[in-house]
């Protein structure tokens, strides 16, 4: 029987990351990065009385709750919760006002009901549709995630190329990782 190492799992993980950007080039989503667009200045008329807002360096950081990228709308299609509602592979309910979505969920369309104050997501390459929530915390990669509406978003660093969508409400959002993406669906 033959073993796989972890230097074998390793180049076969670099090299999908190494893949990834090239599969995405025909994409229309353009990712921006939340601080860059703190920092730039807004366009001012000369008739506008001057700024006394201090510069983002000085200023706290705000959670950010506009989309992180110019979303068209084959993008927002991969959040209809309707069609998506239709493929579902498992149902599951909040159980004490949390959930968590493991890595035994990997690649799977999950539906979420009940009261969620609390939903963490493990899992990657799937799909999750979650009721209101209050915190969503995501550490998976390349899910594609639909919430009711949410209070907050919380990206992990280790988190990387997610979608999420909500369709009320504005969530403040926190991210980290690379390449994640959210929008109003509504």
């Amino acid at each position: 029987m033959e073993q796989i190492s972890r230097t074998g799992i390793r180049s076969a993980l670099l090299g999908a990351a190494l893949l990834a950007p090239l599969l995405f080039a025909g994409c229309s989503v353009a990712v921006t990065d939340p601080a860059a667009r703190a920092s730039s200045p807004a366009p001012s008329s000369s008739s506008e009385a001057p700024d006394s807002t201090p510069p983002a360096s000085e200023a706290s950081p705000a959670p950010q709750a506009e989309p992180s990228a110019v979303v068209d709308a084959q993008t927002k299609e991969k959040l209809d919760r309707t069609r998506l509602r239709e493929l579902v592979t498992q149902n599951l309910t909040c159980t004490d006002g949390s959930a968590t979505v493991g890595r035994d969920l990997d690649g799977m369309i999950v539906e979420f009901t009940g009261n969620c104050k609390e939903v963490t997501i493990l899992a990657s390459a799937g799909v999750v549709l979650l009721p209101d929530v209050g915190l969503l915390s995501i550490k998976g990669d390349a899910e594609n995630v639909v919430v009711a509406s949410a209070e907050k978003i919380v990206f992990d660093k280790s988190a990387d190329i997610n979608l999420v969508g909500w369709e009320s409400g504005t969530p403040a959002i926190d991210y980290a990782g690379t390449a994640n993406v959210t929008t109003p669906v509504s």
